[in-house]
């Protein structure tokens, strides 16, 4: 059992939500509590096809919208045959705690279920509302109505060719609305981005004090004071934009040599950089135009004051169109394109920068936005242009990083890169043309080539936005109140190796070191009730400590985690199997049998057992039921799966909980 699975990985999510219905509702059942196993499949679901796809991180907003939204949108039944959902959502948050399942960055599970309760107040009538449902399940309700069984799909497919020979009516202004809202509430996986590491805030602050673009929005701001006045065109005054580039020192060249003679500048337009200054005040909104004048937003005073949230208000504006590449007049064409799609590849490149453990070729970050570009493009080049193009726009974006070194976005460096950025560079990447990887590979096989890397401020910005749109962005540091169990199931799916050793240093530090917080984690991954989390959790905090292997090795005796301890010694070649005992052996083809149980579901478990002479299955089932394993609900399960080996029995009773579903998956943003 995971708690993210990656979208393309269909079959592994089936099972993972499959293990978690059979065992929630087991649990939900010895609470005495009425549940709708479909309400677990269907919130996991929801989760899995989320940005995020984190299936144990919940909001309150999440509730709402699952209640409110989804539910109704996707859940093929009326309100009262959906009374179940909000109490089994309820269980279902209370059992994701109590298991140590939650994801600790979410919200409290009092919050959580203080939502499920106000939503329960509009669930039927948003339920019962045709102006929420989905294109399918519209239809799947409209045949209801015409008397159609919906579990009969043959009958269903017949009302459906029906409709299409126009033998049955339907709303159509209601139908376009469904089909329009459609396809603007699908969601695409983003890519879940690596733990990173920062500075604590103080340093942080600093670092944004000794910025330039906050020292010159500062003054910029004190020098607006009352009030300037604007041109007609909405421009700072030519004199005006004399002075503040002196007062700003932005390095804006007030005149140049026509050769014959010197020309002056004519526009405060034709200062770039007091033009990105002069913008970004704008749009941070520290001031504003008032009837042809700037004036000062009050409001906006403690921004001003705070160097670092008033840094990262101007690194949120850079991504608009017409701030940093293009320029006042003419513009070559690449700049233009380069400008027009700015909102777009600006963020996909920080994104792609954030986190990465070295910096990041330009050429690499170069060739990525021109094909990002170029996919926009309502135009076709001639093949003899486009090397033209590409190149231009490549020196575009190259000023481009200038620009955002300047403003403290990303550090620009010379050197030899990381061979990491060549290791896909191979026939077997779809993602980048043959060409394409050509010329990358060529632009690498030099001594030293620029890189790229986010500045702390940059990191810290960028992670801030990750999270407003709800997307997967770890801080090292952020599980250090965590309780055991959520920590470590936690660093399993999204830290590397590096900064789950430094979270978990980290969060044995808080408890008085390894000696008395080792043994609690410890505890935590012996209760697990999932054997494969058991032993990813093991695995990322033996990774994680300097005496990993002894720890191992000390733990081979330990009823619950000794067959997963011997089992990783062996792959890693630190025990040989010949000095592995009956009871080690006897324990260890259990953990197998469990593994499977939990990665392949009941059919999968069957399946393998079914391939064996029966007159081994006799002997193994008294060897695994016996065998003294500490998983008793994963022993149950086997058990009931060894009966239907008997004459008598033909149907597995865990089985027909797997659903038959679509296994394409959906292209991920950065």
């Amino acid at each position: 059992m995971r708690t993210y699975y990656d979208q393309d990985d269909r079959q592994g999510f089936e099972a993972g939500q499959d293990l978690v219905v059979r065992r929630f509702t087991k649990w939900a059942t010895a609470q005495g509590c009425e549940v709708d196993p479909y309400a677990v499949v269907s919130a996991l679901e929801f989760r899995h096809t989320s940005v995020d796809g984190r299936l144990t991180w919940w909001t309150t907003a999440q509730v709402r919208e699952f209640l409110l939204s989804y539910v109704p949108r996707t859940l093929s039944a009326t309100a009262d045959e959906a009374v179940l959902v909000p109490e089994t959502l309820r269980m279902f948050l209370r059992y994701l705690h109590e298991t140590g399942l939650a994801d600790p960055t979410g919200e409290p599970l009092a919050d959580l279920e203080s939502a499920v309760t106000k939503a329960s107040a509009e669930f039927p009538a948003v339920m019962a509302d045709e102006g929420n449902f989905g294109v399918a399940k519209y239809w799947v309700m409209t045949a209801a109505r015409k008397g159609i069984d919906r579990s009969d799909h043959d009958a269903l497919n017949a009302f459906f060719a029906e409709v299409r020979e126009g033998r049955h009516s339907y709303d159509a202004e209601l139908l376009d609305r469904l089909v329009a809202r459609q396809f603007t509430e699908q969601t695409e996986r983003a890519f879940p981005q690596p733990a990173v590491s920062l500075p604590v805030d103080s340093e942080l602050a600093d670092a944004a004090e000794a910025s330039p673009i906050v020292t010159q929005l500062r003054k910029f701001v004190d020098w607006v004071g009352d009030g300037r006045a604007l041109t007609s065109t909405g421009n700072l005054k030519l004199a005006d934009a004399r002075d503040l580039v002196s007062l700003l020192g932005t390095g804006d060249v007030l005149e140049w040599d026509g050769g014959d003679k010197t020309y002056p500048v004519r526009s405060s337009a034709d200062l770039p950089h007091l033009a990105i200054v002069f913008e970004l005040a704008k749009r941070t909104r520290v001031v504003r135009v008032v009837k042809g004048k700037l004036v000062r937003v009050a409001k906006a005073a403690p921004l001003v004051k705070n160097a670092l949230e008033l840094w990262a208000a101007a690194f949120d504006a850079l991504p608009s169109r017409g701030l940093l590449v293009k320029q006042s007049g003419w513009a070559p064409g690449y700049a233009q394109l380069l400008d027009e799609n700015l909102d777009i590849v600006l963020p996909d490149v920080l994104n792609s920068i954030y986190g990465m453990p070295e910096p990041i070729p330009v050429v690499r970050l170069a060739e990525s936005v021109w094909l990002a570009c170029i996919e926009h493009a309502y135009f076709d080049l001639e093949p003899s242009t486009e090397p033209l193009w590409r190149d231009g726009l490549a020196l575009e974006f190259r000023r481009l990083l200038d620009k955002l070194a300047e403003i403290g976005a990303v550090e620009l460096t010379v050197g030899r890169p990381d061979p990491m950025y060549s290791m896909d560079l191979v026939p077997e990447n779809p993602e980048l043309p043959p060409e394409v990887q050509d010329r990358i590979r060529h632009a690498l096989d030099v001594p030293s080539v620029d890189l790229v890397a986010l500045t702390p401020l940059a990191t810290r910005a960028v992670r801030e936005r990750l999270l407003r749109e709800g997307r997967v962005a770890p801080l090292v540091g952020d599980l250090a109140d965590a309780a055991p169990a959520p920590m470590l199931s936690t660093l399993v799916g999204h830290y590397t190796a590096e900064t789950a050793a430094a979270e978990i240093s980290g969060w044995l530090a808080t408890r008085g070191g390894r000696e008395a917080g080792l043994p609690v984690l410890l505890d935590a991954i012996r209760e697990s009730p999932f054997r494969t989390l058991t032993s990813d959790m093991l695995e990322v905090l033996v990774s994680s400590v300097p005496d990993g292997d002894a720890l191992l090795h000390d733990l081979r005796t330990d009823p619950a985690l000794g067959p997963i301890a011997t089992r990783v010694l062996i792959d890693s070649g630190e025990l040989d199997f010949g000095e592995v005992d009956d009871r080690e052996r006897l324990l260890g083809m259990t953990e197998q049998f469990l593994v499977l149980l939990e990665a392949a579901g009941p059919e999968g478990a069957s399946e393998a057992l079914s391939a064996l002479p029966d007159g081994e299955l006799a002997g193994l089932r008294e060897a695994i039921l016996g065998s003294g394993h500490p998983d008793q609900v994963g022993l149950a399960e086997l058990g009931e799966i060894f009966e239907q080996f008997r004459p008598s029995r033909n149907v597995h009773p865990l089985g027909g909980l797997r659903r038959s579903r679509s296994s394409k998956g959906k292209k991920r943003r950065r």
